[in-house]
């Protein structure tokens, strides 16, 4: 499976959601799945195989370990080498920050399903002291 011992991630976004479902048909070596899919390879920078020009993160990756989950089914474990993002999804380059809704990623559920992850929830984290104060508050109203 990875004979080179290298991979790439290529997140799936809204924008290319049908053309990841061809490439997860099963088709033999003998076919080339960006041409049917209408995607283009582009070369990476770090690792052999190439990324898909049209996914807008990339995680270029070198291979740790493969476990072995049931018959068909395996957990792959990589060291990520490199990380492209487009340009204009970088909303603050020091601090690393991402435009998440703008990357409208697509995720697969179980099954056929898939998941979109555009939703962005805000919870702040807590304080040790704010934790303290919310349970000794909840206590209090349960004695009531």
């Amino acid at each position: 499976l990875f004979r080179s011992g290298e991979f790439v991630v290529n997140l799936v976004s809204d924008d290319n959601l049908e053309q990841m479902n061809l490439s997860a048909i099963e088709f033999g070596p003998d076919i080339d799945e960006f041409a049917l899919a209408g995607l283009t390879a582009v070369p990476s920078a770090l690792v052999k195989p190439p990324r898909i020009g049209e996914s807008k993160v990339a995680f270029e990756c070198r291979l740790v370990q493969t476990i072995k989950l049931g018959e068909m089914r395996s957990l792959v474990l990589g060291e990520v080498l490199l990380m492209h993002i487009w340009d204009g999804l970088v909303i603050d380059r020091d601090r690393g920050w991402v435009d998440t809704r703008g990357l409208g990623l697509v995720g697969r559920g179980a099954a056929a399903n898939y998941i979109r992850t555009n939703e962005v929830i805000e919870l702040p984290t807590l304080t040790p002291e704010e934790w303290k104060r919310r349970e000794k508050e909840a206590s209090a109203k349960l004695r009531r």
